[in-house]
């Protein structure tokens, strides 16, 4: 990565600075574990210094992942259960009703998954930060009001968080921000982060504002208390790009040392984890530069599938003076902090565009799987098979499914076959990709075409295939290849027709336009690879086109003596469309024709 690479993020980040978005703006680029671009725009104070990476502002609801890890550390010493009803730890909790009689009062994990049933709760929770613990014990023997049954559905919930902050408070017997600090700030060294700022030099704190009467205006800052724990940490890009790397260091699972900082790996990957779905997040109207995406909620983090570059883990923040957001990739170890002086004025939708404009340039995939050992074995060992077929390796390494699925004689010929198809093996495997950790795909090199390989293996120990797929694509004719670009450029515009250069007999024109529509609908559109994914003959091919957000199979079936397209088929891959609900897609499909 080069300082050419953020580019994109500054200029990203300029847009929401010179939008009026906030009178100061810090932000910086997480890869490799550490901070490796940083920048500013702006004032940290009104008529002060452009703020940096030491600045110090208050993260909000950002702080809700510190005190989720501190939950699980006390958890994994056996100290508390996620399973245990809160008023287990709360007593002034136990005279709480449920909405109704049957149903059961929130747990643990219910609060940190914003699954309690309490009503949302912004700004009312914001500026409570400072309630007393006797005004906290008051509030909660006085009764709560529910929205939904707890357990049921996700609501955004600040008193669920202020009310996991008393459940580290009593089960640890200290204040929960010296919990906090102890287990997780001190660890990591965080020195810059805290619930208070005693310890930081008055100008390294960024004001924060409002905007009222086309001016901004200096809003006082609450002090620490019971409603702290949902959002009253300050801290610095700094420090949080510490953050972002300790728990994108939680992948991918391995067994080398764990340091537990601040507890095991395992609990850090638990917590960015889809334990409560959300939504369909969605870019602003007129702006495609956010695709939709399946959102949820972990402990006190989002987990958001991007259609490209699958999980995001995030969280955003927003108080009065201020608004912040970071989020990253855990496949790559790549991610984005902004932090901003305003009333909850975050860069939130810039961070994410941001994290996905360096990911495109890198080409990174959507997750990194790590094939077993057996499955590492296994390809070796059918490349062998491809090439010179031997009953006893393929006794010793089949499950007895394999042959009842097809009887070994019929699979040897098959595979017999598709190397002749192909002119014959000329080069040994390249594209090797683990689909799963049990699950291969990679390809052979032959004279006119290649081999597709692709092995599962079984769940038990030691590990046996119970998947041998092994299929000819044969090179396509030029013509093949011709009319196939020439369809999808017509296709796949904005105005989809059947393109008046490529002849064709018997071809559904008006079936392949609503098919290009929901293509369309569904951002199935970019350019077409020329390398088909699957091929009957040099004649009958099957090519891919990757968009941003789905992708499209496109048949082109030639006849060999005229030189005319005898079928075309295209069709979206529906297990890639962006997450939404049928009602959405229909609509958006509707609106294009």
């Amino acid at each position: 990565m080069t300082p050419a690479s953020f580019d994109a993020v500054d200029r990203l980040m300029d847009e929401f600075f010179d939008a009026g978005g906030a009178p100061g703006l810090a932000y910086g680029v997480v890869a490799d574990g550490r901070l490796v671009h940083a920048r500013g725009r702006g004032e940290a104070r009104l008529g002060g210094d452009v703020p940096d990476a030491s600045t110090v502002f208050r993260i909000a609801s950002m702080t809700k992942s510190f005190l989720g890890a501190t939950v699980l550390s006390l958890r994994d010493e056996g100290r508390l259960s996620l399973e245990a009803p809160v008023a287990t730890y709360v007593p002034e909790l136990e005279g709480v009703r449920g909405p109704t009689r049957d149903a059961p009062l929130p747990t643990v994990r219910d609060l940190l998954t914003m699954s309690a049933g309490w009503v949302t709760d912004d700004p009312w929770a914001d500026r409570n930060e400072s309630m007393a613990p006797a005004e906290l014990d008051a509030l909660l023997r006085a009764g709560l009001t529910f929205d939904a049954a707890p357990g049921t559905r996700f609501e955004y919930s600040n008193l669920g968080w202020t009310i996991l902050g008393r459940v580290v408070t009593n089960v640890a017997g200290a204040q929960f921000q010296d919990v906090v600090a102890e287990r997780v700030l001190t660890p990591l060294g965080l020195t810059s982060t805290g619930f208070t700022l005693d310890a930081v030099p008055a100008d390294r704190l960024a004001d924060g504002h409002f905007r009222l009467d086309d001016a901004w205006h200096v809003e006082p800052t609450s002090g620490t208390g019971e409603f702290a724990a949902l959002g009253g940490l300050f801290s610095t890009v700094e420090d949080l790009a510490v953050w972002v790397a300790t728990l994108c260091g939680a992948f991918p699972a391995r067994d080398d040392d764990d340091p537990c900082v601040p507890t095991s790996r395992a609990s850090l990957r638990e917590m960015q984890q889809a334990h409560r779905f959300v939504g369909v997040l969605r870019g602003a109207p007129g702006d495609d530069r956010l695709p939709g995406e399946a959102n949820a909620y972990g402990f006190g983090l989002m987990a958001t599938e991007h259609p490209r570059f699958g999980t995001f883990v995030h969280h955003g923040g927003g108080y009065p003076g201020y608004g912040s957001h970071m989020v990253w990739h855990p496949a790559s170890g790549l991610g984005v902090v902004g932090l901003a002086n305003a009333r909850y004025a975050g860069p939130y939708r810039m961070t994410r565009i941001a994290l996905a404009a360096l990911l495109e340039e890198l080409d990174a995939p959507a997750r990194t799987v790590r094939p077993t050992a057996a499955a590492t074995s296994a390809r070796a060992r059918v490349d062998a098979l491809v090439e010179a077929w031997d009953d006893a390796v393929a006794s010793e390494l089949f499950a007895p499914n394999v042959d009842g699925d097809l009887p070994r004689e019929r699979r040897r010929a098959d595979i017999a076959a598709a190397v002749t198809a192909v002119g014959g093996l000329t080069g040994p495997a390249y594209d090797v990709t683990a689909h799963a950790a049990s699950r291969i795909v990679w390809w052979r090199p032959g004279a006119h075409g290649r081999l597709r390989i692709e092995v599962w293996m079984t769940p038990e120990s030691p590990q046996r295939l119970q998947v041998l797929d092994v299929r000819g694509v044969p090179d396509p004719a030029e013509v093949v290849v011709d009319a196939a670009r020439r369809i999808a450029s017509s296709l796949l515009s904005p105005t989809p027709a059947w393109p008046a250069d490529v002849a064709a007999d018997g071809v559904d024109h008006d079936a392949l336009v609503v098919e290009a529509r929901r293509a369309l609908a569904v951002g199935a559109v970019g350019e077409l690879d020329p390398q088909p994914t699957s091929a009957v003959s040099a004649y009958d091919a099957t090519f891919e086109v990757r968009g941003a957000e789905a992708r499209a199979a496109l048949t082109v079936v030639v006849d060999e003596a005229t030189g005319r397209v005898s079928s075309c088929r295209l069709a979206v891959s529906s297990d890639e469309w962006p997450t939404a609900s049928r009602t959405e897609l229909s609509d958006a499909i509707e609106g294009t024709l």
